[in-house]
């Protein structure tokens, strides 16, 4: 699970320095590679459509400060599939205004010969109540 970590706070850190190849280097450069970004979109579907969007997000005026687990809440490798999920903070400038957000974070690696590449990745926030009932959990 530590090659998996380091490959996802590598990603991150990436991100924040918005060194675009380190980016793209991260994910796996298939055509059935998956993001379910924090927004708007419900997802981009391809290595090139993601390749796009980092290239976009590179250039915008989202400046992220920082991006860091929170907490890792499960991980597991499994011969060449892996995955990392748990709570991830994020901390970004947009137009001057400091914002911090918090998200469900989840990756799922695939061992490509040389290194963990990124094949899934999901960030979310919980709907705060999608079925009107509000948590339906009891204690």
């Amino acid at each position: 699970m530590k090659k998996l970590l380091e490959t996802i706070e590598n990603h991150f850190r990436f991100a924040v320095e918005k060194n675009v190849e380190g980016i793209l280097d991260s994910y796996s450069k298939s055509e059935d590679l998956l993001v379910f970004v924090e927004g708007p979109r419900w997802a981009t579907l391809g290595y090139e459509a993601v390749a796009k969007g980092w290239r976009d997000y590179c250039i915008s005026s989202i400046n992220l400060k920082r991006c860091e687990w929170v907490e890792v809440l499960k991980g597991q490798e499994n011969g060449d599939i892996g995955f990392l999920a748990g709570i991830v903070d994020v901390e970004a400038e947009i137009n001057g205004e400091l914002r911090k957000i918090r998200f469900r974070g989840t990756f799922v690696l695939k061992n490509e010969g040389d290194r963990w590449r990124i094949v899934h990745e999901h960030f979310s926030q919980p709907a705060s109540d999608p079925y009107g009932v509000g948590d339906w959990l009891k204690e």
